[in-house]
Formats: C-alpha cells, structure tokens, sequence
C-alpha cells in the first residue's frame, strides 16, 4: 500500500530560542502577527535553525504572481540549507488565517508547476509544511511526495477537517 504523502500533527510553537539565537530585529519578529504567508525555519539540531531552498524564489514567485497578499520571511539574514537535486524543498509556511490554507496550497501547486515548467520527464519531489491555526490549536500538515501529484493530492482531502 501506498504511503500517504501528507501527515497532520499538533504543532508545539516557540520562537523565542530562534529570536535569541538570531538576534532578530523588531522588524523581523513582528512578521509573525503582520503577514498572510511567512516563511518560518526548521530547526536543524540543537541551535541551527535553516530555511529550505525555495525559500527566497517562492517568496519573490508569491510577491510577483499576488499582489493582494502580504509574503515574507521570519530572518534580517536568511541561511539557507541546500540540497544538490531537482527535488523541491520548500520553507515551512506559517499562514496567518485556517482561511488562507487553500490559498497557500495553490500557490504552492502553482510554484512547483512554473518550477518543473520543460522538466516534466524528470522525478522530483516536494517537501513542504504549512503552519496553521485553527480555533486555538497549532497543527502541522506536511508534505513529503511526488511532484506530479502535490495538487491532486490536497484536492482529495476535506482540509476543514484537519
């Protein structure tokens, strides 16, 4: 049986150890209650927080393609993990509203189409979470699969139920 690519679990959120670490600017902290989409790091080991590889080219495709919502990132300096493939590895999204989870999910879809645009031969996968609130408790919904199938398999899913 298949695996499936998408996995949902209770987020336990704390800023505060990235912030120190940092030394973020006001600026930079205030992002978190200020922006519709915003690209959050992962925590790679004890005090190494990275963001993912598309990170700065997801957030330029968002500003470019709507102008109607506000993207940025949780950094003054971005570090960057990369990985040398064609599999995209995309931030962790903290979405503002539960409301705008659909509405991330397609810009999402929308990047990786424009990233595998004369690629389509080539196996690439996805990983990406999103961040969300819904009525008090934070969970994760996190993608790891196939690219081809990163928007049909959201579309399968009842995301309010999450």
């Amino acid at each position: 049986m298949k695996k499936n690519p998408i996995s949902v679990t209770e987020a336990k959120v704390d800023y505060e150890n990235y912030f120190s670490m940092e030394q973020l600017s006001n600026d930079a902290k205030s992002r978190i209650h200020s922006v519709d989409i915003l690209a959050v790091p992962a925590n790679h080991g004890q005090n190494e927080y990275y963001f993912g590889q598309e990170t700065i080219d997801f957030i330029k495709f968002c500003r470019q393609t709507d102008p109607e919502h506000s993207y940025d990132i949780l950094a003054d300096e971005i570090k960057v993990l990369s990985l040398h493939s064609f599999d995209i590895w995309m931030p962790i999204l903290k979405i503002a509203s539960y409301v705008l989870l659909p509405f991330a999910i397609n810009m999402v879809s929308n990047y990786i189409w424009e990233k595998c645009k004369g690629r389509e031969k080539e196996e690439a996968k996805v990983d990406v979470t999103f961040l969300v609130e819904n009525e008090g408790i934070k969970k994760l919904v996190h993608y790891n699969g196939d690219a081809k199938t990163f928007k049909e398999t959201f579309e399968k899913i009842d995301l309010s139920k999450l």
